[in-house]
């Protein structure tokens, strides 16, 4: 089997953007324009994906702590809307693992999201499922790096690393990750394909 192994985030690479409608709907719930949420949304994610809790979280997006039922309303519609996966990187993976590659997540989400991705169908075949929240660490802090090597017990040479922002992919890079940038594009796909296949 190779050494090398494949190391890719979640957000906008195996998923696709959160629809407009669903940021919406989260909107709408949470009683503000859609870019005065958005803008909160975006704000405190940060410590969200570090570990803080849901109350903590949508609280700040609020400006208020929610009732227990909106709360569980403002979670379910946000994992929701990270749920909608590419099928062109769900078969780029499939032909990677085929080549006997095996394929690890490293995502920056917040527990109640990754609890979700540690059950979804079809990442049970990834190797390792890693997500700040449980680190207590997000991307693209060089320890979520060095912690991802050791779980993959592998060296920085050995792992191609995808991710869809810039930052992320220069703080593998500088590690010694061999560092990809997604762009979602045909191209994109053959590109990681093609350096996690490599002999």
């Amino acid at each position: 089997m190779p050494r090398t192994q494949l190391l890719i985030d979640f957000g906008e690479v195996i998923s696709v953007a959160q629809p407009a409608a669903e940021v919406a709907a989260m909107a709408g719930a949470a009683g503000l324009p859609v870019a005065e949420f958005t803008a909160r949304y975006w704000a405190h994610r940060a410590g969200y994906d570090r570990g803080r809790s849901a109350r903590a979280y949508w609280g700040d997006v609020l400006g208020a702590a929610p009732g227990r039922a909106l709360l569980r309303r403002l979670v379910e519609l946000d994992v929701a809307s990270w749920l909608h996966l590419n099928p062109a990187t769900l078969r780029m993976l499939e032909e990677v693992r085929a080549a006997g590659v095996p394929v690890s997540l490293l995502s920056n989400a917040p527990r109640e999201l990754a609890r979700e991705l540690d059950r979804h169908e079809d990442l049970r075949p990834f190797a390792r499922r890693l997500f700040s929240a449980d680190l207590a660490r997000i991307k693209p802090d060089p320890a979520v790096f060095a912690i991802a090597l050791d779980a993959l017990g592998a060296c920085p040479g050995d792992v191609v690393f995808v991710d869809d922002r810039g930052d992320n992919v220069a703080a593998a890079a500088a590690l010694g990750l061999r560092a990809v940038t997604f762009t979602g594009t045909p191209e994109s796909l053959a590109l990681v394909a093609g350096a996690a296949t490599a002999a």
